[in-house]
């Protein structure tokens, strides 16, 4: 059965989608009050469950209020290719104010050459915030994009509330170095 919530944040209202104890997707606030009908669009048969996973409720709330979180939920990635799976995975182990870039997660997804991919598969991200592709910028150090209702701006804004900020040159340090795991190890 697939569930939702929506709550309240510092930031505005986000939401979390889940299968059973597995987040299937998150919302970030900056859709504001069209979150409801979007929720509704994207998962029209889900049952609103306002207790669903409270703890990752807590901990997104405790984020956009400028605490420190790590998310630990259990994450339900069975609609992707195992190379999008592993992308997605490898941006999930990028720390709390570090950045990666695209080529980093096509290495660790085994693919080296892949770093378009990464991309296409970061534009896709199911659970923005949780997998924190705010987080994945281009190799030279520049912002790239964002597929959120704000785009760039709201990557900056949550950039900056985890302290990364630009340098001189007007780029960002890649400061995450995302090791390559075997899937069958990767605990989320």
């Amino acid at each position: 059965m697939i569930r939702f919530v929506i709550f309240e944040t510092a930031a505005g209202p986000c939401g979390i989608v889940a299968r059973e104890d597995r987040l299937v997707a998150s919302y970030l606030p900056g859709l504001g009050r069209r979150l409801p009908k979007r929720l509704r669009t994207d998962w029209p048969d889900a049952a609103e469950a306002p207790g669903l996973l409270a703890k990752l409720q807590a901990a997104i709330r405790a984020y956009f209020a400028g605490r420190r979180v790590s998310f630990n939920v259990k994450l339900d990635l069975s609609d992707y290719t195992p190379f999008q799976e592993a992308v997605l995975r490898a941006c999930h182990r990028i720390p709390y104010g570090k950045t990666a870039s695209y080529v980093d997660l096509a290495r660790a997804a085994g693919r080296v050459n892949a770093a378009r991919g990464a991309g296409s598969t970061m534009a896709r991200n199911p659970m923005p915030l949780i997998i924190p592709c705010h987080r994945v910028i281009r190799a030279d150090g520049s912002i790239g994009g964002f597929s959120s209702p704000e785009g760039v701006k709201e990557k900056l804004r949550m950039l900056a509330l985890e302290g990364v900020t630009l340098d001189e040159t007007g780029r960002f340090s890649l400061g995450a170095h995302v090791q390559r795991q075997r899937r069958a190890t990767v605990a989320v």
